[in-house]
């Protein structure tokens, strides 16, 4: 059997994405990674305006839908305007994430915590779940949730975020499980400290960002199109024998041990 080399080119022509938190960072990053690639991208965010502006940009007829994600009827709701719009799904990804909630745990509010599940981990779990059943119907997909670090490394004041995005992480690995005999594959990207809204506030911090960068083998911060190119890939045939796995795209922070050897 002659020995055949993989393209490096991704090519997506034909297939159809779903974005959630498109309007911005990693979302718009990502959204504009799959439409280079030839996707046609279904937007998700809670800003009309915002996401539309992001559509302008990108080729193959985009769709924008406006919700959010956190509420209890966003995941039926977005995907049945996605599949009216578009007609079938190949690709979705969980980018939507967030949250206030950080603090002592003795300080934390109700509101808060449940604010904080319902955005990190059960918006992703029942999008994903009814998404990967339209896509069991029609061959196949791939599902692509954006996770953390936090999830896997302890630090003080976000027990209930670290939770959350540790739930998805194992929540991920189940959905591998129960929808791989079906060929939809479930995925977690886990982006370090990136350039965008949410990570300006280290970037912007020459001191905040050398105590980070000390425990960063790569040695700088990320960019959204770090975390978009390893989306994109995950969401291509080029990864078709990969699904439970969670890809940390993170100069090496989650797996680097702070130095106990004192700095000259």
């Amino acid at each position: 059997m002659p020995l055949t080399m993989p393209s490096h080119r991704i090519d997506l022509s034909g297939k159809n994405a779903i974005v959630t938190g498109a309007s911005r960072g990693i979302g718009a990053a990502v959204s504009a990674a799959f439409a280079a690639a030839g996707a046609r991208v279904v937007l998700v965010g809670r800003v009309r305006e915002t996401l539309e502006e992001v559509a302008s940009r990108l080729p193959n007829d985009p769709v924008v839908v406006v919700a959010d994600v956190a509420n209890p009827e966003a995941p039926h709701s977005i995907v049945q305007q996605a599949e009216d719009a578009v007609g079938k799904f190949d690709v979705l990804v969980n980018n939507a994430g967030g949250g206030d909630a950080v603090g002592p745990a003795n300080t934390l509010r109700v509101d808060q915590a449940d604010a904080l599940w319902a955005l990190n981990l059960r918006a992703p779990v029942l999008l994903g779940g009814l998404v990967a059943a339209k896509m069991a119907e029609t061959g196949g997909g791939s599902v692509v949730s954006i996770f953390s670090g936090l999830g896997q490394q302890g630090m003080p004041g976000v027990s209930l975020y670290s939770a959350v995005k540790g739930g998805l992480d194992a929540a991920t690995r189940s959905l591998a499980a129960e929808w791989g005999p079906a060929s939809v594959r479930f995925n977690v990207v886990s982006p370090g400290i990136t350039r965008t809204d949410l990570g300006a506030w280290i970037a912007a911090d020459e001191q905040a960002q050398a105590k980070y960068l000390e425990k960063v083998p790569l040695g700088r911060i990320g960019e959204p199109n770090d975390v978009a190119a390893v989306v994109l890939f995950l969401s291509s045939p080029a990864s078709a024998y990969v699904t439970g796995q969670t890809i940390a795209v993170d100069g090496g922070w989650v797996t680097t041990a702070p130095s106990p050897v004192p700095a000259a």
